[in-house]
């Protein structure tokens, strides 16, 4: 910043400084240019994040300004300058240190912190925040010597001015005030540009080549000394960014503009603040925006790739909190805390998310992929053996770890997917079990029918004499049958004979009667009597009667004989039946004798399979139980390395809270220590005479 009389040129010292010939206003009147302060649009850059910021101000000493305005300004450009250049005309003579009597009230104007001092420490703390002070003394014509003739530099022709003067007791209070405030300082001598007071008018208008050769030169080496020896604003310590600056510079106005003393302190720590908030929240949103680019849209990945990723975005977030070059002041340690605070939890929210979208895909991808063994499961039969499950388990599993990702893929492994193992061979094996069970029942049944075959082949001999004693009871019957048969016929023909005599004997009875009847009927009717009507009609009917029990006696014989031939006819029959199921008996005694032999190697054979298959069975069983014992074991294992896993990562997560509580006692120390040194300062200052 450039701060002088007005109308002395001012404006063309910073053109100078830009390389231009036509950049802050310059005008020939009386009346100033530049009202308050200008700052030029473009930073000069001097290196790579170095940037120089050129200040004009507005002439002191203007009666269109009060004094006290002319204070706020020359307050506000040392506040805001690492390089401060005073502007005057002529040599440094006593109306030139007049002229710098503003700076006896910069103590008073600005203050470092809000504490009351006293005028000395006040000067003395303002000088390590106050910048190099270069007097630029504009239509020099001197020779810079010593009293002794001597040639001296125009530094040691500053210092010389600055001596104090015996009788001067103002002045030299004047003097002392500048010395205590700008412990660098410096003097730039310059000549008159042009001779023609015409051309000086307008000063802007004339070629920069075209000016006095001295003049010229005397201005580069003005220049190269400005761009040698400028340094970066600076409050304790620490750098003055851009962002910054502008919260300087509007804290400074906002306390002018009320009337309150500008407090530099105060300033900067409402500086640092909106900074490191700013900071803070670029820093945040970086990490924020790197992992939704790299890690959230490509979610589920691996708990390490997940950590690299988290390791990379919090470096480049870092970086940007770090480029505030703040570090060295106590409120930024805080920023950095709230910054890992926000780090850590968008992290655990990442961590969470990875986790909840690791547990859906593996889930999904562990039933999809299983739904092949339950298809087969399903379909009973299709599993020979547990060494086809154990395949398909080996397959299904190489499948898995191909397709799952993220910290959940060996917890869904060792947990779920181990599980439906479990309970697809538990399944299995009760499948197996209950089809040996059928087949046992089916071979028992089998066995049962076998053996009653073989009881049934045993029981021809018992059945074959039950049936020769049933015959021989038969044939007795028989022949008795056959005996009263024939005593019924002789019976039946000797009735027979009889009855043929008692019907011939009644035969001829009638006819005698009726003969006698037809006698009788010539007589006539009056020579008969009644009890000869009566004889006869008595002897008549019981003839008749006769003959109906003749008749009827008859027919019951017959009726005898007809049922004697039928149980003749019965009996030849049951012998025809007796003969053909004794042959039939025979061939069922071959056939069974046949069916039996093949029963008996059918059973041989089927026991042999039985044993061999039980014995199978007996072999995988032992087999799988091995085998379920070491997925048992694995899934333990796994199980242990997920807990140890879990536990290093708790010892982990407590060795950095551990760290950050050391580094926040560290932290607390280290400020407890900085304000017992500033106590001693301040001690050591008070005791300063």
């Amino acid at each position: 910043g450039i701060a002088g009389l007005y109308r002395t040129g001012k404006s063309f010292l910073l053109n100078r400084l830009l390389g231009l010939q036509d950049g802050f206003e310059i005008g020939p009147s009386v009346n100033p240019c530049t009202k308050g302060l200008w700052i030029w649009g473009q930073p000069v850059q001097l290196a790579p994040d170095y940037y120089c910021i050129l200040i004009d101000t507005e002439g002191l000493g203007s009666t269109q300004r009060s004094a006290s305005c002319d204070m706020q300004i020359l307050s506000l450009c040392i506040l805001l300058s690492s390089y401060f250049i005073y502007n005057s005309i002529g040599a440094i003579d006593e109306q030139a240190i007049d002229e710098l009597h503003l700076v006896l009230n910069l103590a008073t104007h600005i203050h470092v912190k809000s504490r009351r001092k006293n005028e000395e420490e006040k000067r003395a703390d303002l000088s390590q925040y106050f910048p190099i002070f270069l007097w630029v003394l504009r239509d020099f014509h001197l020779t810079l010597q010593d009293e002794e003739g001597a040639a001296i530099t125009e530094k040691e022709y500053l210092e010389r001015a600055l001596r104090l003067v015996p009788g001067q007791e103002e002045k030299n209070q004047l003097r002392e005030v500048i010395k205590e405030l700008f412990r660098e300082r410096d003097c730039v001598t310059i000549v008159r540009p042009v001779a023609d007071e015409a051309e000086l008018r307008n000063i802007q208008n004339v070629e920069y080549e075209k000016l006095r050769p001295q003049f010229r030169t005397q201005v580069e080496a003005f220049v190269k000394k400005v761009y040698t020896n400028l340094k970066p604003k600076k409050i304790d310590g620490a750098v003055v960014s851009g962002s910054m600056f502008v919260d300087l510079a509007a804290e400074y106005c906002k306390a002018i503009n009320s009337s309150v003393v500008p407090t530099i302190h105060t300033a900067w720590a409402s500086a640092i603040q909106h900074q490191l908030r700013l900071s803070l929240r670029d820093a945040v949103q970086a990490y924020r925006t790197k992992m939704n680019e790299h890690a959230m849209q490509h979610l589920p990945m691996s708990e390490d790739k997940l950590r690299d990723l988290h390791k990379v975005a919090k470096a480049e977030a870092l970086k940007i909190l770090l480029a505030t070059k703040l570090d060295s002041d106590p409120r930024f340690r805080e920023s950095r805390s709230q910054f890992a605070t926000r780090v850590k939890q968008l992290f655990e929210h990442v961590r969470m998310e990875n986790s909840n979208v690791s547990q859906r895909q593996c889930d999904k991808i562990a039933r999809e992929l299983f739904k092949s063994i339950e298809q087969k499961l399903q379909a009973k039969g299709t599993y020979q053996g547990f060494n086809d499950l154990l395949s398909d388990w080996e397959q299904l599993k190489q499948l898995y770890l191909q397709k799952s990702a993220g910290p959940s893929k060996l917890e869904v492994l060792s947990g779920w997917l181990n599980q439906q193992l479990l309970q697809a061979a538990q399944r299995l094996w009760e499948e197996f079990e209950l089809a040996m069970e059928e087949r046992k029942s089916q071979l028992r049944q089998q066995l049962a029918e076998s053996e009653a075959r073989m009881l049934q082949v045993k029981a021809p001999d018992e059945a074959q004499r039950q049936w020769l004693s049933e015959r021989l009871d038969l044939e007795r019957r028989l022949d008795e049958a056959k005996r009263n048969a024939e005593s019924v016929s002789q019976k039946a023909a000797r009735e027979k004979a009889q009855l043929l005599d008692s019907e011939r004997t009644l035969r001829e009875q009638m006819k005698i009667m009726q003969d006698r009847l037809n006698s009788e009927r010539r007589v006539p009717a009056l020579e008969t009597t009644p009890s000869m009507a009566s004889t006869t009609n008595s002897e008549i009917q019981n003839l008749k009667d006769s003959v109906v029990a003749m008749v009827s006696e008859l027919r019951s014989k017959e009726l005898q004989r007809n049922q004697m031939q039928l149980q003749v006819e019965h009996d030849k029959q049951m012998m025809s039946l007796e003969r053909r199921f004794q042959k039939q008996l025979q061939e069922a005694r071959s056939r069974s004798e046949q069916l039996l032999e093949k029963l008996r190697q059918s059973y041989d054979a089927e026991v042999d399979t039985l044993k061999r298959s039980q014995s199978e069975l007996r072999d995988q069983n032992k087999d799988l139980e091995h085998k379920l014992s070491y997925a048992q074991q694995e899934s333990k294992l796994l199980n242990r390395h997920l807990h140890e896993s879990e536990e290093a990562r708790r010892i982990q997560q407590r060795q950095v809270e551990v760290a950050q509580q050391q580094s926040q006692l560290l932290l607390g120390a280290l400020e407890r220590l900085g304000a017992g040194k500033d106590s001693d300062e301040k001690e050591l200052l008070t005791e300063t005479p």
